[in-house]
């Protein structure tokens, strides 16, 4: 991983209330690459995941690295099925 890049590996269910640690992260890192670690997470729900993937939109379209990494297979396996690979999202954790 590049130096440069933030990381967020959260240890807690995510959420998205404005006072949830996933969207602090990502109002205060909005300038710069960052990596969502998943490796703790058991299921995200929808909700958090329409968040990663507008995010995900957002970083790319100012050219900057926005990477999901750390999937368990269970999560691989959910967002496949959801239509989720490595190659239209980008993400590590999906390869």
């Amino acid at each position: 991983m590049a130096h440069d890049w933030k990381l967020f590996e959260p240890q807690d269910r995510l959420g998205i209330a404005p006072s949830e640690p996933l969207m602090s992260f990502l109002n205060g890192h909005g300038a710069t690459p960052v990596r969502i670690s998943m490796r703790h997470q058991k299921r995200p729900d929808s909700r958090v995941l329409q968040v990663l993937l507008t995010a995900s939109r957002a970083w790319k379209g100012r050219d900057l690295g926005f990477d999901v990494s750390d999937l368990p297979p269970r999560l691989v396996q959910d967002f496949i099925r959801l239509g989720l690979t490595a190659e239209n999202t980008g993400w590590s954790g999906l390869k």
